[in-house]
């Protein structure tokens, strides 16, 4: 272990050159067929360069914490409860996050949702390969965690959601909670299914999210709408039965989060240095009579709301003291120009 963890490490330092350096612990539903943990890819952003490992227990991500503590500037931990009841220790319930602060003191921590970055992959790959989504039908194989949150997002954008899973107990419950958390100003719906089958009946998109293998086979696909080219997206779980994948009748997608998380470990990144840098409080000029306050802040009356309470380079607005803006700022012209003059803001 110690081994595969230092030369992750020397990786992640030899590339980062001037930017900050990340080890990600993440973890991941289902059972693992050999070892306790695997490396995950390199990855990289404009301010941040790291790597690390997906484990099957909290142990093993207690004792790879300690490895890397103070060896990288952050430690990226997935906080979702995901581990398997069988790997649960004597002491822990699978909550790895709890466990692995406990062990940090010298890296900083930041912390994701593994199974959101997923569900984002989903509607940012149909965003390109579909375009104008409303109004289709989707047929949704697996209506877990991931299933159910893509469901919404979906419904959301005005498509008609057909969704299954075999427990249809658990289905319907979901369904309707969705159906009612949805905006009243959503038309489709989300439908129960009772088979597979059923829910593609008239899809043109076809999402795999169930946790079996194999699971969906060449029948299931008859009745999909062939008006247009059928779309099948796996999540990841390779639910798409060996006859659908070896043949290439079907446009067949696999999601790719890294995209995703890149784009969200930097955000995770600046929101660390914004909420935890000298840049986010309020500040006074006082032989000027200008109150700053920055981002992040609810702004108190006639606070003007800046970029920077330092170094100002964009003025957002003049806060209206109940966490929205003035529409009109005609009091506050004299003061917002002497902002401008004194920090050259255009």
């Amino acid at each position: 272990m110690r081994k595969e963890v230092e030369s992750i490490l020397k990786s992640i330092k030899s590339r980062a050159k001037s930017r900050a350096t990340g080890f990600v612990i993440g973890n991941t539903s289902g059972v693992f067929g050999h070892g306790r943990f695997y490396p995950m890819p390199l990855r990289e952003t404009h301010t941040l360069m790291y790597g690390g490992v997906i484990v099957r227990d909290v142990e093993t991500a207690v004792k790879i914490a300690r490895m890397v503590d103070g060896k990288v500037d952050y430690i990226v931990l997935d906080s979702e409860k995901k581990i398997e009841k069988i790997y649960y220790g004597k002491n822990d319930v699978g909550n790895m996050e709890r466990h692995v602060r406990q062990e940090i003191s010298r890296s900083k921590i930041l912390t994701y949702k593994g199974n959101d970055m997923a569900v984002e992959a989903v509607d940012f790959l149909l965003g390109q390969v579909v375009g104008d989504i409303g109004a289709r039908q989707v047929a949704i194989i697996g209506f877990g965690n991931i299933g159910s949150k893509i469901a919404l997002k979906l419904v959301e954008r005005g498509v008609y959601v057909r969704a299954y899973r075999r427990d249809q107990k658990k289905l319907k419950a979901i369904v309707t909670g969705l159906n009612l958390i949805k905006s009243e100003h959503t038309i489709s719906p989300i439908t129960q299914a009772k088979s597979i089958e059923a829910a593609c009946k008239d899809a043109s998109v076809v999402i795999a999210a169930a946790d079996s293998r194999g699971i969906i086979k060449e029948k299931h696909l008859k009745g999909l709408d062939r008006s247009l080219a059928p779309i099948l997206i796996d999540v990841g779980k390779g639910c798409f039965a060996d006859s659908i994948t070896k043949k290439g009748n079907y446009s067949i997608y696999r999601i790719d989060v890294s995209m995703v998380q890149k784009h969200m470990f930097a955000a995770l990144f600046e929101t660390n240095r914004h909420y935890n840098g000298k840049s986010l409080g309020r500040r006074t000029i006082k032989n000027l009579g200008l109150n700053l306050v920055s981002l992040g802040l609810l702004g108190k009356y006639g606070e003007i709301v800046v970029d920077d309470i330092y170094k100002p380079t964009i003025i957002i607005g003049v806060a209206d003291g109940k966490g929205a803006l003035m529409k009109r700022t005609g009091k506050y012209a004299k003061a917002l120009k002497k902002l401008k003059s004194l920090y050259t803001i255009h």
